[in-house]
């Protein structure tokens, strides 16, 4: 099977937890003082407890936290994330209530679940961490395809990139190696809860940094509007 169509197929069996892509996503609120990884840069990022690593992925412990996301639909990761993008940086630009202007965070998270006809037409969903001082009390988002995901403390395999990763083919590749990986460690994880993390914008040519998540356990999360 092609790369491309087994990345259709793994988000599409990822459709059926209705776990979303901020399931795994969370900074540790009550930590802020601790040292940011060096792949933040300047920008608020999730903190997380390494609980172990290897040569080929890293175990981690995120914390609750608040995300806001949006759905963008297309047949190509690229141009529907950016689309989704769009949404999310109208939205912390003064798209709001009370047009607050809200700081970015890193990264840009995406879970992708496949459409079922045959053209493959996937549901890109795009999230940004809320800032720690609108973790409690967010501006209400103008445009209703704007939301709000709750999201629990969650553990997470994590693999990691350099370069550009907004290629179909690409993630799968790397998704595909990660989970085998994980298989032949004897780990337990979630097959269907599959999500990249890009930490760095177009501009930055150098010291790229994008990562692969794959949650070691089924989570819950609660969207609201």
């Amino acid at each position: 099977m092609k790369s491309s169509a087994w990345l259709c197929l793994l988000a599409f069996a990822a459709s059926s937890s209705t776990v979303l892509a901020r399931d795994i996503l969370v900074p540790a609120s009550d930590r802020l003082e601790q040292e940011k990884p060096w792949f933040c840069h300047d920008l608020e990022c999730p903190r997380f407890d390494l609980l172990n690593k290897t040569e080929e992925y890293e175990t981690r412990k995120y914390q609750t936290a608040r995300w806001v996301s949006t759905h963008s639909e297309g047949l190509s990761y690229q141009t529907a994330v950016a689309a989704g993008f769009q949404d999310l940086f109208k939205y912390i630009s003064g798209d709001n209530e009370g047009r607050h202007k809200i700081a970015m965070t890193s990264p840009v998270t995406v879970q992708t679940t496949a459409g079922q006809g045959p053209a493959c037409k996937s549901d890109f969903l795009v999230s940004f961490l809320l800032p720690h001082k609108y973790q409690e009390k967010p501006p209400t988002p103008k445009n209703p395809d704007v939301i709000f995901t709750d999201v629990p403390t969650s553990v997470v395999y994590v693999a990691q990139y350099g370069g550009v990763m907004t290629d179909d083919k690409v993630i799968a590749a790397r998704t595909t190696e990660l989970l085998e990986t994980l298989k032949a460690d004897g780990q337990t994880f979630d097959e269907t809860l599959v999500f990249t993390a890009e930490y760095d914008p177009p501009y930055r040519l150098q010291h790229r940094h994008n990562e692969i998540w794959v949650a070691a356990g089924s989570t819950n999360t609660v969207e609201s509007s």
